[in-house]
C-alpha cells in the first residue's frame, strides 16, 4: 500500500469557507476533496483571490497558490477543474477521467441552466438572497419562466414582494396559462396587496380548476392579509379539509392566523395535526411559543429542530436570540458562535452577534460588527442590481 503525504506539513488554525456550501477547510486536500464532490457549486471558488491568498498565506504555500493563480487562464472549465485536482498526489487517473467525463457533458450545457442548478441548490439550502444573484445572473444569458419564476419565489422569501411580483408576472408573460406559476403569482400579489389582481386571478384558476386545494388557500391567504381573520380561518380549514394528509404549509398559515388573534393554545394545537413532527415542524412550534412569550418552549423547540438539521446556521441563530431574549447572554453568545462557523456570512447571525456583543458590554466588537454587516449589504445591493 503506497503513502500519500500531505502538501502541507503544518497544522493550520485558519479555514478557507467555499462560498456556496458554506464548508470549511482546513487543508490543500480537504480543499481538493471538496472541490471534487461539490465541483458544481465550486465553479468559482477555487481559482479566486481569496483561495489563492489562503494558499499562500495559511497554509504557507506559495509555489501551490502561484499555480492556482495561473489556472484563471485556462478557458476550457473541465481543463481548468482537472489541472487544479492534479495539483496533488490526491486521486488516482481513474477517478479524474470519469470526473473529467461528467465535466465535458456538463459543459456542453448553456450557461443559464449550470447558474440554475447552483441557484437551486442554494434554494435547497434556505439561501434565496445568494440564489436570486445567480438567478439574475442566469437571466443574461436567457429568459425564460423558470428562471423568472424560481427568480420570484427566492424574492418572496426574502420578503421583497414587490420584485417577487414583477418576475412572477413576467413568467406569467412567457408561459401564459401555467398554473403552478398562476399560483406564485396570486401569493406575490397577496403579499403585495394587490388584492384585486389576486382575486380576478383565482377567480380564473377556480373556473378551470375548481377542486385545486390551492383555491381556498390562496383566498385565506388574501384574507388573512386584509386583516380578516376569521374569515381566513375558514378558508385554511376549507384548504385543510381538502387533502387526505394535511399540508403542513396550509396547518403553518393558520397557525399564524390563531397566533395573530393571540389564541395561542389554538394555534399550537393547530400544529397538532401534522403528522410528522420534520425540522419545519419544530420551527414553527418555536416561533409560535416565542409569540406567545414562552422561551422556554422555545428553545426547547428550537432544540429539536437543531437535532434533525445540525448543519442549519439559520437554527442557531434562532437558538441564539431566544437565549438572548431569556437574558441567558453566555448560552446565547455559545449559539451564535456556533452558527457563525457554520456561516461566517450569515447576515442574520452577525446581526444577533452584535445584539448579543452589545448585551455583554462589548461595545466596540458590537460596533465592529455592524459595520461588517454594513459593508455586506452594501456589496449585496451592487450584486442584485448589478
Amino acid at each position: 500500500m503506497d503513502l500519500r503525504l500531505c502538501v502541507s506539513q503544518t497544522p493550520c488554525d485558519v479555514p478557507y469557507q467555499f462560498k456556496t456550501t458554506g464548508i470549511r477547510v482546513y487543508s490543500f486536500e480537504e480543499a481538493l476533496y471538496h472541490v471534487y464532490h461539490y465541483w458544481k457549486q465550486s465553479e468559482d471558488d477555487f481559482i479566486c483571490e481569496e483561495f489563492a491568498a489562503w494558499v499562500s498565506e495559511s497554509l504557507g504555500l506559495s509555489y501551490l497558490a502561484a499555480r492556482v493563480a495561473a489556472l484563471r487562464k485556462t478557458q476550457d472549465y473541465h481543463r481548468r477543474m482537472i489541472s487544479f485536482l492534479k495539483l496533488a498526489d490526491f486521486f488516482d487517473e481513474g477517478e479524474l477521467e470519469t470526473l473529467q467525463a461528467e465535466l465535458i457533458r456538463w459543459e456542453k450545457r448553456r450557461d443559464w441552466e449550470k447558474l440554475k442548478e447552483r441557484a437551486d441548490y442554494l434554494m435547497g439550502r434556505d439561501e434565496p438572497e445568494k440564489a436570486a444573484v445567480l438567478y439574475k445572473r442566469a437571466l443574461q444569458y436567457d429568459e425564460n419562466p423558470a428562471l423568472y419564476n424560481n427568480l420570484g419565489v427566492a424574492c418572496m422569501k426574502t420578503a421583497s414582494y414587490e420584485d417577487a411580483h414583477r418576475f412572477m408576472s413576467r413568467a406569467l408573460e412567457l408561459s401564459p396559462g401555467d398554473i403552478q406559476i398562476t399560483m406564485h403569482l396570486i401569493e406575490a400579489a397577496v403579499y403585495n396587496k394587490n388584492f384585486a389582481e389576486a382575486d380576478r386571478l383565482l377567480s380564473e384558476v377556480k373556473k378551470k380548476d375548481a377542486k385545486n386545494p390551492d383555491v381556498p388557500f390562496l383566498y385565506g391567504l388574501m384574507s388573512f392579509e386584509a386583516g380578516e381573520y376569521a374569515k381566513s380561518v375558514a378558508f385554511f380549514e376549507e384548504a385543510i379539509a381538502s387533502r387526505e394528509r394535511p399540508e403542513p404549509h396550509y396547518v403553518y398559515k393558520l397557525a399564524e392566523v390563531y397566533a395573530k388573534m393571540r389564541q395561542y393554545e389554538k394555534s399550537l394545537a393547530a400544529l397538532e395535526r401534522i403528522s410528522e413532527a420534520d425540522a419545519d415542524f419544530y420551527v414553527k412550534q418555536s416561533e409560535l411559543n416565542a409569540a406567545a412569550g414562552n422561551l422556554p418552549a422555545a428553545i426547547k423547540s428550537v432544540k429539536a429542530a437543531i437535532f434533525k438539521r445540525n448543519d442549519s446556521a439559520a437554527l442557531w441563530t434562532k437558538l441564539a436570540a431566544y437565549h438572548r431574549m431569556d437574558y441567558d447572554l453566555q448560552t446565547a453568545n455559545a449559539a451564535i458562535v456556533r452558527a457563525l462557523s457554520l456561516d461566517g456570512e450569515n447576515e442574520r447571525a452577525k446581526l444577533e452577534s452584535a445584539r448579543i456583543k452589545k448585551g455583554l458590554g462589548k461595545t466596540r466588537e458590537y460596533q465592529s460588527i455592524l459595520n461588517s454587516v454594513l459593508r455586506g449589504f452594501k456589496k449585496k445591493y451592487r450584486e442584485l442590481n448589478a
